[in-house]
């Protein structure tokens, strides 16, 4: 039976809304034979998220014993994935209803797509709400525009932290860089080079804003990790048209 694996890296210092995360799965309408597992890997010394997730046989948990960042946090979760897609969701967010039949679908229906992702609605700490408007129309995203446009506005197309892989290519391609912050994005600019990845209309989850989140950091320290983000996926771009893709 096919199986879609939802990795979730999370610490125990800030695992405030993981509970939130199992909501939003437990409501999803699957794609026919299509089953999920949600693979929590808990990063840190101190693990004790484990208490705050459900008795569910879905859920598949582990702990580190280290901190190890969240790179490799990840690609501990995908070495464990039994799935044929596998999507990431971060323990302060949560899927939308219907989300993951839509990143499904364009997977299931089309062989030569690599990825797919969809809007997300950003909550902020006030309540207030913000989508961004979507870069590309719906439908297929062909290899190479996730980094064009990014190297051309200095701005990530959209949140990667939701996009579903193909399991196979992604182990092939060695899971989640490790960089310091952007992994998500860093990631899909290298895969979308060279897969087609395909964007979905429908909003797929919320991306949560509050003060313990990683990515909410002062204006200095955004402005700094933007250049070392936009550079190494400059590089892995080069790089790879130099070896001939």
């Amino acid at each position: 039976m096919p199986l879609l694996s939802i990795i979730t890296p999370t610490q125990s210092h800030n695992a405030d809304h993981i509970e939130a995360v199992w909501e939003g799965l437990v409501v999803q309408d699957m794609p026919d034979g299509w089953e999920w597992e949600w693979l929590v890997q808990e990063d840190g010394r101190d693990p004790a998220v484990r208490d705050r997730l459900p008795d569910d046989p879905r859920v598949c948990y582990d702990a580190l014993g280290v901190q190890v960042g969240s790179a490799a946090t990840r690609n501990h979760a995908l070495a464990r994935a039994g799935g044929d897609v596998v999507a990431g969701v971060d323990h302060d967010d949560f899927h939308l209803p219907g989300a993951l039949s839509a990143l499904l679908g364009p997977l299931i229906e089309r062989a030569d797509i690599g990825w797919s992702c969809g809007p997300c609605r950003l909550e902020m700490a006030d309540g207030g709400t913000w989508t961004k408007p979507s870069v590309f129309a719906a439908g297929r995203v062909p290899a190479r525009a996730v980094t064009d446009h990014f190297l051309a506005h200095d701005d990530f197309p959209f949140p990667a932290a939701f996009t579903a892989f193909r399991r196979v290519p992604l182990v092939a391609h060695g899971g989640w860089p490790a960089v310091a912050r952007s992994t998500d994005a860093v990631l899909l600019a290298d895969f979308g080079d060279r897969y087609d990845g395909w964007w979905v209309e429908d909003v797929v989850a919320v991306y949560r804003r509050w003060d313990a989140q990683k990515t909410v950091q002062p204006a200095d320290i955004a402005i700094r990790d933007l250049p070392h983000v936009r550079g190494i996926i400059r590089q892995r771009r080069v790089a790879r048209d130099a070896l001939g893709g």
